[in-house]
């Protein structure tokens, strides 16, 4: 059985620490449909550069402004995660 040329790139980015693919213990409903797993990436400088510009007097939310673009999910959506899944995005994203 061949990987898809993605699940070649999500196996060589983990391997590399760069990305991680995870399973929602809750999964989201969104506009888009029910999202039961999320592809992470590291939150980089810009994304905390862009969440301190939409967010000057928030921390707490230019944090979850930062790992909702490291997720690539919408805010509104990122915020109806539930705290374990929080969590579990939040220590591979930001490394804590």
């Amino acid at each position: 059985v061949r990987m898809s040329d993605k699940n070649q790139a999500q196996a060589l980015q983990e391997q590399l620490g760069v990305g991680k693919v995870i399973e929602l213990l809750e999964p989201l409903d969104t506009p888009d449909g029910k999202i039961e797993k999320l592809t992470l990436r590291r939150v980089k400088v810009k994304d905390y550069k862009r969440a301190a510009e939409q967010h000057p007097d928030n921390a707490a939310l230019q944090q979850l402004a930062a790992l909702a673009n490291a997720t690539g999910l919408m805010q509104e959506d990122f915020e109806e995660l539930c705290w374990e899944d929080y969590q579990q995005i939040s220590q591979f994203c930001l490394g804590t």
